[in-house]
């Protein structure tokens, strides 16, 4: 074989080897392509929803720890926002204008999202929910019925044994309305006499509410009832709300570490 024959034979092959793709190949490429591309768009508004419910609850672990930094502080919780500007609302030094409502999270100097009222809102826009005990609901053991959680130095000037706070937190069993406490709900209680709860309506904002789970969080808002009775429960299509408490252990301790107690 002459150089020239065997320099064009390895020519001939090098061309072959770079001819490329078939039409086909690159069809089933394509095809790939837009499967990868189909799915991706189809999984992103699950992974937006899952990545709000994540910053929710992270958020909602925080203001836990901030309405505890504040009674470490002030030797009391704050009360509640009634009036949607992110202050909160007292009659005179002892008492609440009203015990449920919005976080004070200006009150608190809280960092965050605010909306244009002052409200600091969830990943949905909507202000976070605040509750905190009206009532000692230890009468009969020595206790009485002033509000020793939002007064100054009240839970001190009470007594640690003669404090339990009336608020609870259900499960999603049973009928649900306007309760005193799990029991009377046909419930199972999660948490029983905590001093405060925190509710983040979720994607569905709860308006309309979807179900009567749901609306048991929103009863003090709907009706001014003085309903002691929220919800904790797994996400699904009917239920989509976010729970967050403390207990009053959890507040009788860590008030004692800041020397508000006892």
């Amino acid at each position: 074989m002459t150089l020239y024959s065997y320099s064009m034979k390895s020519r001939n092959q090098a061309v072959a080897r770079q001819r490329g793709f078939t039409l086909i190949e690159i069809a089933i490429v394509l095809l790939l392509v837009v499967i990868l591309l189909g799915y991706t768009v189809a999984m992103f508004p699950v992974q937006q929803e899952l990545k709000q419910y994540r910053t929710a609850e992270r958020e909602m672990d925080l203001i836990v720890g901030e309405l505890i930094a504040y009674a470490q502080v002030n030797g009391r919780l704050p009360c509640p926002d009634t009036t949607g500007d992110g202050e909160e609302n007292r009659v005179g030094t002892n008492d609440c204008t009203g015990f449920f409502g919005f976080l004070p999270a200006r009150t608190m100097g809280i960092n965050g999202k605010y909306d244009t009222n002052g409200l600091l809102v969830d990943p949905w826009s909507s202000g976070y929910g605040y509750a905190v005990s009206e009532f000692n609901a230890n009468i009969a053991g020595g206790g009485n019925a002033d509000i020793d959680l939002v007064t100054a130095n009240g839970i001190r000037d009470e007594g640690l044994a003669n404090v339990v706070p009336d608020l609870f937190v259900c499960d999603d069993s049973g009928v649900l309305g306007n309760h005193l406490d799990c029991a009377a709900a046909g419930s199972n209680q999660v948490a029983g006499n905590v001093a405060a709860v925190v509710v983040s309506l979720g994607k569905d904002l709860d308006i309309p509410a979807t179900s009567n789970i749901q609306a048991e969080n929103l009863d003090d808002f709907n009706d001014g009832t003085n309903d002691k009775v929220y919800i904790s429960a797994s996400r699904r299509d009917d239920y989509d709300d976010v729970t967050r408490w403390i207990s009053t252990n959890l507040l009788f301790s860590r008030m004692i570490e800041a020397g508000q107690l006892p």
